[in-house]
């Protein structure tokens, strides 16, 4: 039975043996499991004396796992290493390697020192901080593999944590459409024409965000992430404008470009916490530095309460930013016309609004945001982190020219994603 590599499959080899701890977020039946047991099968055969755990989200997916290592094990032409035990809870090499397979539990890898150790689909594990930390004190190198079920659970932490680069953890992430197999029109037929197609989204996930994506109660049901994400990059030839929502705990800065057709797009973001006005001022033109605009951003449009005096410095926000350049200007914007004003943008037939793959705070905002629970008309004001991000862009979208040259937007790259490149 042979096991011919498809091409993500070897560049997903590669990063298993660079990294201890590495996260994979995937859609759903990619291969990762297979790929990630042939590792461990490929470490304890040709070294002796190392042990290896696995643990499953049930019973019957452990047995599974064992059963698979059974399958490649007698798939080789030639056995490098006799096995000398296999029943359903182990497999034993007579090199002294061994494989252990248990349904995760809380205590599952206490007491044991393993080389290696698979943590599979941990997203819908019974007790996942519990268990992983169980499994992560265990073993000196640790793969967690999982399709998303939701925000706000420990995948989902992980996941923010490390794309931060905070913690051990590396990542990893599969789109659905990285199987050779797949196309527009199983995409279609699988998604966009599923019985619940957000759920399906999920399953089968463009972006991070989809599989982090709630099932259902999300505000900004038409952020579609094969359209309204893309890997954007600063022009420096077009208009830029800032967008400004001030606080302490949690501020924020949105940069967005308006194309020659007048198609907006949010090139970069900068989600500060605990910094003064002036230093979030300063923060913001660091970021521009690099950026060899021809020409400096047009303005900063910001919360219009950034007007009113500060009763600890003596002066507003806004004398801050006016005296480093910044050119703040603030116009009102109501909830619910802020919340429409996005939600049509998103949704513009020709030129969407388009948020840089970088820009994970606006990302997820939009992606996981609620109605609010007294007006749900309007998105979450009230969320201690999602709001800031999507008052800024409800600041900039207020603000930003729709008109344009002559160039058109057109519809580029691979089968079943939508990327818009104006020329």
């Amino acid at each position: 039975m042979p096991f011919t590599l498809w091409p993500f499959q070897q560049d997903a080899v590669a990063t298993l043996n660079q990294y201890d701890r590495l996260f994979a977020l995937k859609a759903r039946q990619l291969g990762i499991t297979w790929l990630i047991l042939a590792h461990l099968l490929y470490l304890g055969a040709f070294w002796g004396n190392r042990l290896f755990l696995i643990a499953s989200q049930s019973g019957s997916d452990a047995i599974d796992a064992l059963h698979r290592l059974r399958v490649m094990y007698n798939s080789l032409d030639e056995q490098p290493v006799a096995m000398v035990k296999d029943n359903t809870e182990e497999i034993a090499f007579a090199n002294g390697s061994r494989f252990e397979s248990m349904k995760a539990t809380k205590r599952a890898g206490r007491s044991k020192a393993a080389f290696a150790g698979f943590a599979d689909e941990i997203a819908f594990w019974d007790w996942p901080e519990e268990q992983l930390n169980a499994l992560d004190s265990a073993c000196q190198s640790l793969y967690a593999v999982t399709t998303g079920n939701g925000p706000g659970d420990l995948a989902h932490t992980i996941w923010e944590q490390a794309e931060r680069g905070e913690g051990r953890w590396k990542t990893l992430f599969i789109p659905w459409h990285a199987h050779p197999g797949r196309d527009a029109d199983w995409h279609r037929l699988n998604v966009d024409e599923a019985p619940e197609p957000r759920l399906a989204r999920r399953e089968h996930a463009a972006m991070p965000e989809d599989a982090f994506a709630a099932p259902g109660g999300i505000f900004f049901e038409r952020f579609n992430s094969d359209v309204n994400v893309d890997d954007v990059d600063v022009e420096p030839s077009w208009p830029t404008y800032r967008g400004v929502d001030f606080g302490w705990h949690h501020a924020a800065c949105l940069w967005a470009q308006v194309s020659p057709t007048g198609q907006p797009f949010i090139v970069d973001e900068l989600l500060p916490e605990h910094l003064t006005t002036d230093q979030f001022a300063a923060a913001i033109l660091a970021r521009e530095k690099g950026w060899n605009l021809w020409r400096p951003p047009v303005a900063t449009y910001c919360d219009p309460a950034g007007k009113q005096m500060n009763v600890q410095t003596a002066q507003t926000e806004f004398e801050v930013f006016r005296r480093v350049g910044l050119n703040p200007r603030g116009k009102a914007v109501g909830r619910r016309d802020g919340a429409v004003l996005i939600m049509n943008h998103l949704a513009e037939p020709q030129i969407p609004l388009v948020v840089a793959r970088r820009c994970h705070g606006l990302r997820d905002a939009l992606a996981q945001s609620k109605p609010n629970k007294a007006r749900p008309d309007c998105y979450d004001f009230e969320h201690p982190i999602f709001a800031h991000p999507l008052d800024t862009l409800k600041y900039l979208l207020a603000n930003l020219p729709r008109s344009g040259g002559s160039g058109s937007a057109i519809a580029t790259g691979r089968p079943g994603k939508r990327r818009r490149t104006v020329y």
